[in-house]
């Protein structure tokens, strides 16, 4: 488990770094295009290109907010609870989770070989939108992995994951 543990670990701060390259060349991308706009030459097919980018800003940030818990958590009622209760409620929901996104990770790499059989490309560039689909993919794979080892440390007891 250690070593899994320490494999997911890499790949989750390999894919924060790709997240973060992508939300930089958005920006770039952006920027090109609003000060093209200003001598009439915008930037031909910026908005497919931010618009993938951002696809791959999210799905390569899932397992990073994940372990930071910089997610959005509903805890209004939540922290009333003993803590006991709310262990267990934690462990059910990772798990709840972990279920959700193993079938949506199965699901969107169904629609990828979909896509990629039909061959669809974007509108503009005519850029293959399947490779987005499978990046997004991986993401919520990566993501269903940081979940079940989640759940494995929840059923052992074992501690919780350390933030860097």
């Amino acid at each position: 488990m250690h070593a899994f543990s320490k494999i997911l670990d890499k790949t989750r701060i390999a894919m924060r770094a790709v997240a973060a390259f992508c939300l930089c060349g958005m920006a770039l991308i952006t920027g090109t295009d609003v000060a093209g706009r200003f001598w009439d030459s915008p930037l031909f097919g910026s908005e497919e290109l931010v618009t993938m980018l951002a696809v791959f800003v999210v799905g390569l940030s899932l397992p990073e907010a994940h372990v930071q818990r910089s997610h959005i958590g509903v805890e209004i009622f939540v922290r009333f609870l003993p803590r006991s209760v709310r262990h267990l409620l934690h462990g059910l929901t990772t798990l709840v989770a972990l279920l959700l996104f193993a079938v949506v990770t199965w699901r969107m790499v169904d629609y990828g070989l979909t896509m990629r059989e039909s061959g669809v490309l974007s509108m503009n560039l005519e850029l293959p939108e399947y490779m987005v689909v499978f990046v997004l993919a991986f993401g919520f794979l990566v993501f269903t992995l940081h979940l079940m080892r989640d759940v494995v440390r929840f059923v052992t007891g074992s501690p919780a994951q350390d933030k860097e």
